[in-house]
């Protein structure tokens, strides 16, 4: 029985740890911090298996300068931080053609179709259904131009099957009466569901992994050696020798892979959430706000508001102007909110073209690299467990992953 090591408990390392355990592995899941409490923790709570949209579009090398400018929309760009990391922002707009557009949707749509499967089949064995709702996720346009330059997504979605459906005001009134008459129009994303409680998933499949004989060490990685047969891992106060290990560590996985000799041009998507109390049920569904780019979803304990993405690093301190805009747009779109409980801000992995990287290294057969998701980690986590399953047992994954190869950087 071969001795695995997963390093890092978010849910794609929580989900790679249950699937490898099921398939009689040794295995070890090793993190700093507690098992779902980093960006797992904190998302839009939606199983986005339409977000084959990436983040790269045609026309944004056109849309930075705005954007600089522009304190409430969609994506900010922290200006000092991007010409210190120059490199990456030139390979990321080289990832914004039209040509290369289509072709990582079509990548992100090859993984996304298979993303509710393979939840389902950890669902079979972990009794989630009370943190689980299947009201559609729904997207509302603030003017008619914003809904009509949402069209180049939309073709997008078509071209991959993703189905979508338009609705007029009357419609979106008749879903979310609630909502304040601040849009255009809407649609809806066929099929998705969501959670109310994304933390308590992430909890009922590591206790199952537990139950199942996996091992839990909370502490940081500090170095590893590599031998020939296998890689001994320092931490804080032991070291232990694996055959095998996966680094699924989010944002923080460089830091591991250049331990190993590795290096590949990860940086962070930075998302915002709000969470506000309220007494009643305001909302039924997620409510994506287009003029700002988040969601608003009622969960266990109040209404959040999460989303958006910043391009300013791992290390700066949260953006209170971007807090304060997120507050602000949501009581535009739902003015019943109460007050503020408390905000957070989470670190999503992200390279320049958009997709992960889930393969082994180059420079050791025994490890293999799941990070990268961007905004999608929390959809994608048991697909890539099943593939990181196939991986260390050295099958062939039944999901052609060679846009998602670590050798692509």
């Amino acid at each position: 029985m071969k001795n695995i090591a997963v390093v890092g408990a978010g849910i794609v390392g929580i989900c790679s740890a249950y699937f490898l355990k099921k398939s009689g592995f040794q295995v070890t899941l090793i993190d700093k911090e507690k098992p779902g409490t980093m960006t797992s923790f904190g998302h839009a709570c939606s199983f986005a298996d339409y977000a084959n949209v990436p983040v790269n579009y045609p026309g944004l090398l056109w849309d930075i300068p705005s954007m600089l400018l522009r304190k409430d929309g969609p994506l900010a760009v922290d200006f000092f931080y991007i010409i210190k990391n120059l490199p990456w922002a030139i390979n990321f707009l080289k990832n914004c053609r039209k040509e290369k557009v289509d072709e990582i949707a079509t990548s992100l749509t090859n993984l996304l179709k298979h993303s509710q499967l393979s939840y389902d089949e950890i669902f079979k064995d972990v009794n989630v259904k009370e943190f689980i709702s299947h009201e559609e996720n729904l997207y509302l346009f603030d003017t008619k131009k914003s809904f009509e330059n949402y069209e180049y997504a939309n073709n997008i979605r078509k071209k991959n099957n993703v189905k979508v459906r338009n609705l007029n005001k009357d419609e979106v009134k008749e879903l979310e009466p609630n909502i304040a008459d601040v849009y255009y129009a809407g649609q809806v994303f066929t099929g998705s569901r969501h959670t109310t409680n994304p933390l308590a998933i992430s909890n009922k499949i590591f206790d199952k992994f537990i139950e199942l004989g996996g091992m839990y060490i909370n502490q940081n990685v500090k170095n590893l050696i590599q031998n020939e047969k296998n890689i001994e891992l320092f931490m804080e106060d032991k070291k232990i020798k694996f055959d095998k290990i996966i680094i699924c560590a989010g944002a923080w996985s460089n830091q591991i892979a250049n331990m190993l000799g590795d290096k590949f041009p990860l940086d962070t998507e930075r998302g915002y959430h709000i969470l506000f109390e309220t007494n009643e049920k305001l909302i039924n569904r997620p409510v994506a706000w287009s003029e700002s780019g988040f969601y608003l979803i009622q969960i266990h304990n109040g209404v959040r508001a999460a989303g958006t993405v910043e391009i300013a690093g791992l290390n700066k301190s949260p953006n209170k102007k971007r807090l304060n805009m997120i507050e602000r747009q949501s009581r535009k779109v739902l003015p019943q909110l109460g007050k503020v409980q408390s905000t957070w801000m989470g670190r999503r992995p992200t390279l320049p073209d958009s997709l992960p990287i889930i393969g082994k290294s180059q420079k050791n057969n025994n490890v293999i690299y799941a990070f990268g998701h961007q905004h999608i980690g929390w959809t994608l986590g048991a697909v890539t467990g099943k593939i990181i399953d196939s991986l260390s047992q050295d099958h062939i994954p039944n999901i052609d992953i060679s846009a998602y190869s670590p050798a692509r950087f």
